[in-house]
């Protein structure tokens, strides 16, 4: 009878110790990567993300993968294509440093895979997996869209005159402005990523450029309405190291300004007394043959409570056009 009740002791005994380390293997289904998420490698990026749909976890793990790809982006920018190409210009490359991480923060996954997912309680956990070379050659793509662009442009360049030239330059810059966002990325998302079948001709395009535009040579001509415009345009090229001489120039700018008078109808005292100058300016540019190589016209209005003299003299529209489309753009209309 003993023996007996030593051995149901004994199972007891047994079977609670095996129940006792039964019970970790309740969260053996609880998959690793909760807790401890797969390091990225050189052909995949990997992210967990939250959220109350799929959906919404979804872009939370690639929201991450962004966030981790801009840091290297950040990270690299001084010794990019990007930074060479704008050699010296703090401000520019400020800006341009900007614009290419915020780029990197909204990126478009062309290729993303679930590779598990968790729901507990309504919420979504997903692991993400982004491949690398996929995303790569999605971006190296859309660079070479941009590139044949440039490439149509500066066969153009090449045989355009003086004026042309800085007119051309304007929109070629605008393309290359497009591509400093590639380079970067592109870095970023493959480390050995070969760029040098771009850097070299866009250094060259880039030094031509600024070759041409010094060899430029401005002389200044306005009618009384235009005058306060035509120093602010004078100023503006003066930023640009542009060069003015009345005898051995090789652009005349020629801005001439029309305006009609109108008042404002209000019972207001103070609207009362403005008067508006709807204005109509010409900015015409020849070369020293005298053939028009741009001709541009804006449309404006301007109040003054000082007089309709004053009010066609004010140039803040101008400045705002100019701090939008730089100074090239705003002589060329393009």
């Amino acid at each position: 009878m003993k023996v007996k009740t030593l051995f149901l002791l004994l199972s007891i005994v047994f079977f609670g110790a095996c129940g006792a380390s039964a019970s970790p293997s309740l969260n053996s289904s609880t998959p690793s990567w909760l807790n401890n998420p797969p390091s990225d490698t050189s052909r995949y990026f990997y992210a967990v993300g939250y959220g109350d749909t799929q959906k919404d976890a979804k872009s939370d793990a690639l929201g991450v993968i962004s966030a981790k790809i801009s840091v290297d982006v950040a990270s690299n920018f001084s010794n990019s294509l990007t930074a060479s190409r704008q050699n010296g210009d703090e401000d520019i490359l400020q800006t341009t440093k900007s614009e290419v991480v915020s780029k990197s923060k909204k990126i478009e996954y062309s290729d993303v895979k679930v590779q598990d997912s968790v729901n507990k309680g309504g919420k979504w956990t997903l692991l993400v997996q982004v491949d690398r070379d996929i995303l790569t050659a999605s971006y190296e793509r859309k660079l070479q869209k941009v590139d044949a662009k440039i490439k149509t442009e500066w066969e153009i360049y090449q045989d355009a005159g003086y004026f042309e030239k800085l007119k051309l330059s304007s929109v070629i810059n605008k393309y290359l402005k497009e591509t400093d966002t590639f380079f970067p990325l592109l870095h970023a998302l493959d480390v050995n990523y070969d760029d040098s079948k771009y850097t070299s001709r866009y250094l060259t395009y880039t030094k031509e450029m600024r070759k041409a535009k010094r060899e430029l040579v401005f002389k200044i001509e306005s009618d009384k309405n235009s005058e306060p415009l035509a120093s602010l345009i004078r100023s503006e090229l003066s930023m640009q190291n542009a060069t003015f001489s009345n005898k051995n120039y090789n652009i005349l700018i020629k801005v001439t300004t029309k305006a009609k008078m109108r008042k404002v109808n209000s019972t207001n005292e103070e609207f009362k007394k403005l008067t508006i100058a709807l204005r109509r300016t010409v900015i015409k540019a020849t070369d020293k043959k005298g053939i028009v190589v741009s001709n541009v016209m804006y449309k404006t209005k301007s109040g003054s409570s000082e007089g309709f003299s004053d009010a066609i003299s004010r140039v803040a529209k101008y400045e705002k056009m100019i701090d939008k489309k730089g100074i090239i753009s705003f002589l060329t209309g393009n």
